[in-house]
C-alpha cells in the first residue's frame, strides 16, 4: 500500500502538489460565486423584459377596457336622447298640439321640450324642407334641394356630425358663437396654419312626425359637443371613480374635433383645461388617417399617459373626430421599478448566501476528490500502476475511491484484451471491406433493374385493365346510339346524336392514349387536316355552362387562314380544358370585384416556326388575376394545382401540353398580360397553343413520346414524394 501511495500521502498532498485547503476552498467559493454573479445581469435583463412586457400588457388591457366603456357610454347618451325625442314625436301630447295648431309647433313648445331633453337646439322641419319653427328665434329658412334630399334619405336616429360655421349659423347664431375656440400651438402636432376653430361637432337627433297617418315633417335636434365639459366630466367620473387608479395617477377624457380638443378634462396648467390644443401627428395619422384605435403610451399636452384614442365617425362613415381616455403613467412606472429593484436585491442576497454555503459544504469533500484527480492525471501520463489507496475514513467518498481503484484494475485487463482484439479486427475489416464494395455495386444494379421491371409491369396491368373496362361499355353505347340514330328523324335530334357520337369517339381515343402511354411503339396518333375555328366553336359548346356561370364576356379575333394536321378530339380536349380554367379564374375574380367583370379573348393567327415550318397560334386570354411568378414554372408539373380540394387534380395543363407536343407543337403561358391605367398591379393570363400545319414524322413522334413518358414517370415519382 505504501508503494502505491508513494509521495501521495496526506501531508505531501496538502502541502506539496496541491494548494492549501483554505486556498482551494477560497477558489471553489469564488468559482461558484462567479456564475452566480454573472447570472445577476442576465436575470436582471430577463426580469426587466418580462416585467416590461407584463406591465405594458396590463396597462394596455386596462386602457382598452376604459375605452370600450367610454364608447358604450357615448353611444348610450346618443340613444337615450334619441329615444326621448322619438317618444315625444310619437306621443299623444304632440298629436294634440298639432291638431290644435293645424300642423304647427309653437316656439314655446319647442323651447320647453329642448330644455327638458337637454338639447342645444330643436327645430321642426316640414316635409317640403321649410323650417317651420325653432328654439331661440333661429332664422326661418328653407332647406336647399340637396339638404332636403339628405333629410329624406337619412335614417331616423342619433349620429355624430360635423357642421361648418355657415351651417351652424343657419341653425342657431348663438351656437355659432359658442363654438369659437382659439387653436393653441402644440408640440409634435401636424403643421396647420389655422388659429381658430369655428366648426361644430354635434350629436344630431332626427325623428319623423306623423299626423293622421301622413308624414308631416321632422324633428331635428342636436347636442353641441364643443365645450361640453359636463359630458367629459361625467365620462371621466364614470370610468375613473375614486380608488380605480393608483395614488398619484389621474384619469382623463377628451372629445376631439378632428385633432383639436374641444371638450377635455386634461389640464394645461393649474388654472385651466387644455382646450384648443391638438393631438400629436403620429396619433392623428393612425386614428384619423387609418381609422385604427391607439392603445399605448402617449405624450398628452405636458406628461406621459397610458392612452386610448378611437375615431368618431359621422352618419356616412367619415372620421370627423376622436374619443380619448387615459391615465397618468408615472405612478405605475414607479411601482414597477420598485418591485423589480426589490426582486433583484432578493436574488442577489440569495446568491451570496448560496455561495457561502457552497464553500462550507465543499471543504469536507475536497480532499478525496483532489486525490482521485491526481491519480487520473498520472494515468493520463501513462502510469497505469497508480492507485488512490486507503483514505482512512468511512464514508461514501472512501467507497468511491475503493471502487475507483477496482475500476482501474479492470481497465488494465480490458486494455490488454482490446489491443489484441483491435489488431485482429483491423485485419478482418480490411478483408471484408473489399468484399462489401463489390457486393454493394452488384446490389445497386439489381435494385435498379428490379424497380424498372416492376414499374413497367404495374403500368401495363393498370392500362390494360382500364382499356378493357372502358371498351365494353363504349361498345354497348355505340350499338344503342346506332339504334337511336335510326329512330330519330328531326335534324336537331340527329345533330345531338352526332355530338354524343363525337364524345364516345373521344372516350375511345382516351383509351387508345392510355394504351399508347404504356406501349408508345405500337400506336401512332391519327391526324387530319382541320380548321381550328370549327374546333373552337365545338369546344365553346362544352364550356358554355361554366363560362355563363362565371359571367365571362367573350371576344373573338379570328385571323388564321391555314389548316393544321392534328387529332381533332385531342385539340378539342385542350381547348375545353383552357376555357374551363379561364372560367374558374374569372368566377373567382368577379366574386371579389363587382364593378369590373372578367372577359375571355380567343384569337387565332398564322405564324412561322423557327425551323421554317408553317403553323397556327391559338391564344386564350383572360383578364382575371395574374399567376404569381414562382407558380409559372409549376403549373405544367403533374399534380400541381392551386384550386380547392375537389375542383382540380393538377393534370389538365400537363396532359394538354403533352398532347400538343406529340404533334410537334407547344403550349405556352404568359402572365400578367393586361396593363392597368389606375396604378394597380397588372393582371391577366394568356395561353398560346402552337399547332403545326404539317404533322411531324411518325418515328419522330414515337421517339419523343417515349421520352415524354419517362418525364411523366419522373414527375409522378416527384409528386408522390412531395405528397
Amino acid at each position: 500500500m505504501e508503494s502505491r501511495l508513494g509521495s501521495l500521502g496526506p501531508g505531501r498532498l496538502r502541502g506539496g502538489f496541491w494548494p492549501k485547503w483554505w486556498t482551494v476552498k477560497t477558489k471553489m467559493v469564488v468559482t461558484a460565486s462567479i456564475p452566480l454573479l454573472l447570472l445577476i445581469p442576465v436575470v436582471s435583463v430577463l426580469i426587466w423584459s418580462a416585467a416590461q412586457s407584463a406591465y405594458s400588457k396590463i396597462l394596455i388591457s386596462k386602457v382598452q377596457s376604459d375605452m370600450e366603456l367610454a364608447q358604450q357610454i357615448f353611444r348610450q347618451i346618443q340613444q337615450e336622447r334619441y329615444h326621448e325625442l322619438q317618444a315625444w314625436a310619437e306621443s299623444a301630447n304632440l298629436y294634440n298640439i298639432l291638431g290644435e295648431t293645424k300642423g304647427q309647433l309653437p316656439q314655446a313648445t319647442l323651447n320647453g321640450r329642448a330644455k327638458q331633453l337637454g338639447l342645444d337646439y330643436l327645430r321642426f322641419i316640414s316635409k317640403d324642407g321649410t323650417v317651420v319653427s325653432s328654439v331661440d328665434d333661429a332664422p326661418k329658412i328653407s332647406l336647399s334641394p340637396a339638404e332636403l334630399r339628405d333629410l329624406e334619405t337619412s335614417t331616423p336616429g342619433a349620429s355624430v356630425n360635423l357642421l361648418d360655421h355657415d351651417s351652424l349659423m343657419a341653425i342657431s347664431p348663438e351656437l355659432s358663437k359658442r363654438v369659437l375656440q382659439p387653436i393653441v400651438p402644440t408640440r409634435n402636432a401636424t403643421p396647420d396654419g389655422r388659429t381658430l376653430e369655428n366648426r361644430a361637432m354635434i350629436i344630431q337627433l332626427l325623428s319623423p312626425v306623423y299626423f293622421n297617418g301622413d308624414l308631416l315633417g321632422y324633428l331635428d335636434g342636436g347636442i353641441l359637443l364643443n365645450h361640453d365639459l359636463k359630458l367629459v366630466d361625467n365620462l371621466n367620473d364614470t370610468i375613473y371613480p375614486p380608488g380605480a387608479l393608483l395614488d398619484g395617477s389621474v384619469g382623463t377624457a377628451t372629445l376631439f374635433l378632428q385633432d383639436v380638443r374641444v371638450a377635455t378634462t386634461v389640464r394645461a396648467n393649474e388654472k385651466g383645461r387644455a382646450l384648443g390644443t391638438r393631438v400629436s401627428d403620429v396619433v392623428r395619422q393612425r386614428v384619423l388617417g387609418r381609422g385604427e384605435v391607439w392603445l399605448e403610451r402617449a405624450y398628452v399636452v405636458n406628461n406621459w399617459y397610458m392612452a386610448a384614442y378611437a375615431p368618431i365617425t359621422n352618419s356616412t362613415g367619415s372620421r370627423i373626430g376622436m374619443l380619448y381616455v387615459g391615465f397618468l403613467e408615472q405612478p405605475y412606472a414607479d411601482l414597477k421599478t420598485h418591485v423589480v429593484v426589490l426582486f433583484l436585491f432578493a436574488v442577489l442576497l440569495s446568491m451570496i448566501v448560496g455561495a457561502v454555503m457552497v464553500g462550507r459544504l465543499a471543504s469536507g469533500i475536497f480532499y478525496p476528490l483532489r486525490r482521485m484527480n491526481h491519480i487520473m492525471s498520472r494515468q493520463e501520463r501513462g502510469d497505469s500502476a497508480a492507485r488512490v489507496g486507503e483514505l482512512h475514513r468511512e464514508d461514501e467518498f472512501a467507497e468511491l475511491a475503493s471502487h475507483f481503484d477496482s475500476l482501474l484494475d479492470q481497465l488494465e485487463v480490458r486494455r490488454t484484451q482490446l489491443e489484441s482484439l483491435n489488431r485482429d479486427l483491423d485485419r478482418r475489416v480490411h478483408e471484408r471491406t473489399e468484399d462489401l464494395q463489390q457486393a454493394n455495386h452488384r446490389l445497386h444494379q439489381a435494385i435498379e433493374q428490379l424497380l424498372a421491371s416492376e414499374k413497367l409491369a404495374v403500368m401495363g396491368q393498370l392500362t390494360a385493365g382500364i382499356a378493357h373496362e372502358f371498351n365494353n361499355p363504349l361498345a354497348v353505347m355505340m350499338g344503342h346510339l346506332d339504334l337511336l340514330r335510326l329512330s330519330l328523324t328531326s335534324e336537331e335530334g340527329q345533330r345531338e346524336v352526332r355530338h354524343i357520337d363525337e364524345q364516345i369517339q373521344r372516350l375511345k381515343n382516351i383509351v387508345q392514349k392510355l394504351l399508347q402511354f404504356c406501349r408508345p411503339d405500337e400506336f401512332a396518333s391519327y391526324t387530319t387536316s382541320i380548321d381550328v375555328h370549327d374546333v373552337i366553336q365545338d369546344s365553346l359548346l362544352f364550356a358554355k355552362s361554366d363560362l355563363e356561370r362565371a359571367r365571362a364576356g367573350m371576344n373573338f379575333q379570328y385571323g388564321a387562314t391555314r389548316l393544321v394536321q392534328i387529332s381533332r378530339t385531342e385539340l378539342q380536349q385542350i381547348m375545353v380544358n383552357l376555357l374551363i380554367n379561364a372560367s374558374h379564374a374569372i368566377e373567382a375574380f368577379n366574386t371579389r370585384h363587382t364593378k369590373t367583370l372578367g372577359s375571355v379573348w380567343i384569337r387565332t393567327r398564322d405564324i412561322v416556326l423557327p425551323d421554317g415550318e408553317d403553323a397556327v397560334c391559338i391564344e386564350v386570354e383572360n383578364n382575371a388575376d395574374a399567376i404569381e411568378p414562382d407558380q409559372l414554372n409549376l403549373i405544367f408539373k403533374m399534380f400541381y394545382t392551386t384550386k380547392q380540394v375537389g375542383k382540380g387534380t393538377g393534370l389538365g395543363l400537363p396532359v394538354s401540353r403533352m398532347l400538343i407536343q406529340r404533334f410537334g407543337g407547344d403550349l405556352r403561358v404568359y402572365s400578367p398580360t393586361v396593363p392597368t391605367e389606375d396604378g394597380t398591379e397588372p393582371r391577366g393570363v394568356r395561353f398560346e397553343v402552337i399547332i403545326r400545319c404539317t404533322a411531324r414524322p411518325s418515328a419522330e413522334i414515337l421517339r419523343e413520346s417515349g421520352q415524354r413518358a419517362q418525364e411523366i414517370e419522373k414527375q409522378l415519382l416527384e409528386g408522390s414524394r412531395s405528397a
